[in-house]
């Protein structure tokens, strides 16, 4: 179905090639899996699949992409979508309309499809991807979670049998993963081919048949079977990639500092906050955060984990209850004074026209702050990169560019809406470290994370919040805690 013959790729005004090199094959019904490194190609390597480079981004190809015998070069964009759907790595990419219904339907009424044809689709996918709760909402309510499902069904609703993954578990929580690995189990069983291009690989095991790994824009090893299901999480780990056995660190976070009970840095009593009036999105969150404390904040794709982050730090405004900062209460409009945001979509906190002049921005009068954004740029392994715009960077390239804003700002208070998403295990490892010494003995923060691996590796305390209210409050001493909340309330 797939046959990628010495494939490569130069976006147009870059100075070296993204992918150069890469050959490889996937037949019906079988799994690829594409890993490496944050920037080696993945995405890239995807849009030659699909024909995005160079039909929307331009370039200079080499090589050749055959999709079920076909040359993409000889097919319009319109025609490979009908071969082959894609899920791009940040899903609001691809919606179309407003509303959930109608982007689930969008493709196939561009495609002209019967509409009984569309209404079993629809019905079927809807029943695939547990989707009945959102059939009437529109987008600017959902979470980034529940975005990614929804785009995962826009691409099963064209009934392509070549499937294109970016990174489809980004933002998804442990149960919706888990729901997608089934729904990879039965397209596989019903013929269709699928290639993922992913940092968890967990979930794949057992499912996938092949899987390659790539560095600077090359396709360096590939693994199949026995051979595959050999590697353990020290041999992909070497290469900067995660392991395919999520519960295996399980001495990571006795190395973690403990909580270490300093100063209350940040105050909320009772907080309530619904966007409509009579439906709480939060429900009585009460919660006191301390110097050194390094906060997962765990809970289901549109539990109100973002709600809460974005309350704390001023983007909206409680609807009742009482917020104090250093032991005084703190209006919204003023919380940026003490508090940095992440945003789960990092594009709406990218404006500078060069990584240095993004993290210039604000910082103009800060003392020897060349040195200090080279300092950062370093830590983050993006200083090669620094005159670079940043919308040119992968998805990781850019989470590690926004996490290095709020780093360089060091306000008391940092949070960060699912900063390992795009990350792979090297990456996400140099994170764990940096948020560790961004928070020291001072500082606090709290993490939105669905990530098993970061929480071990990094935080000191986990919170469970569960429609609208806090559940669970404890401090992260060993894995057996962790793993119990994972599998029995999470999972």
């Amino acid at each position: 179905m797939i046959e990628l013959q010495s494939v490569g790729f130069q976006y147009q005004d870059r100075a070296q090639r993204s992918i150069s090199g890469n050959s490889c094959t996937a037949g019906a019904s079988e799994v690829i899996v594409i890993a490496g490194e944050s920037g080696c190609g993945k995405s890239t390597l995807l849009r030659r699949i699909n024909g995005l480079c160079p039909g929307f981004y331009e370039g200079t190809t080499e090589g050749k992409v055959l999709l079920a015998g076909q040359d993409v070069q000889n097919l319009r964009i319109g025609d490979i979508s009908r071969i082959a759907a894609t899920v791009f790595q940040n899903p609001d990419n691809q919606f179309f309309t407003l509303d959930v219904l109608s982007d689930l339907v969008f493709g196939c009424e561009n495609f002209g499809v019967p509409r009984d044809e569309i209404e079993r689709r629809l019905r079927s996918v809807v029943e695939t991807l547990s989707l009945e709760r959102f059939l009437g909402r529109k987008f600017s309510e959902l979470s980034g979670g529940e975005k990614q499902k929804i785009a995962i069904a826009s691409a099963l609703m064209l009934e392509c049998k070549i499937l294109l993954l970016d990174e489809p578990s980004a933002n998804l929580d442990y149960p919706s993963i888990a729901l997608l690995r089934r729904t990879i189990e039965e397209l596989k069983e019903r013929g269709y081919t699928i290639v993922v291009a992913e940092h968890r690989l967990y979930y794949l095991h057992g499912v996938c048949d092949q899987l390659v790994i790539m560095e600077h824009g090359t396709i360096v090893r590939r693994y199949r079977d026995a051979e595959m299901n050999a590697l353990n999480n020290e041999a992909l780990n070497a290469f900067g990639i995660r392991g395919f056995d999520l519960f295996h660190t399980r001495a990571a976070c006795e190395q973690a500092a403990p909580a270490m009970g300093g100063a209350e840095l940040l105050s909320l009593e009772h907080i309530s906050f619904g966007y409509v009036r009579g439906q709480d999105v939060l429900r009585d969150v009460s919660l006191s955060v301390r110097a050194g404390d390094r906060i997962a904040l765990l809970g289901h794709n549109g539990c109100g984990k973002s709600t809460l982050a974005k309350i704390i730090c001023g983007l909206l405004r409680e609807r009742g209850g009482r917020l104090s900062v250093g032991g005084e209460p703190l209006a919204a409009r003023r919380r940026y004074t003490a508090v940095s945001y992440v945003m789960q979509n990092v594009d709406f906190q990218i404006f500078g026209s060069s990584l240095y002049h993004d993290l210039l921005l604000g910082n103009e009068e800060a003392e020897d702050i060349d040195a200090r954004i080279r300092t950062v740029l370093a830590q983050f392994r993006l200083l090669p990169l620094i005159d670079e715009h940043p919308m040119r960077l992968s998805m990781g390239q850019k989470q590690r560019l926004v996490i290095a804003a709020a780093c360089l700002l060091h306000k008391r208070i940092g949070i960060f809406d699912e900063p390992t998403s795009g990350l792979d295990y090297g990456n996400m490892r140099t994170v764990c470290t940096l948020i560790d010494e961004f928070t020291g003995a001072e500082n606090a923060a709290i993490i939105i994370t669905h990530d098993y691996e970061f929480i071990m590796n990094s935080c000191n305390r986990v919170i469970l919040l569960e429609d609208g209210r806090i559940a669970e409050d404890f401090a992260l001493r060993d894995a057996a805690a962790l793993e119990r909340l994972f599998r029995e309330r999470i999972g």
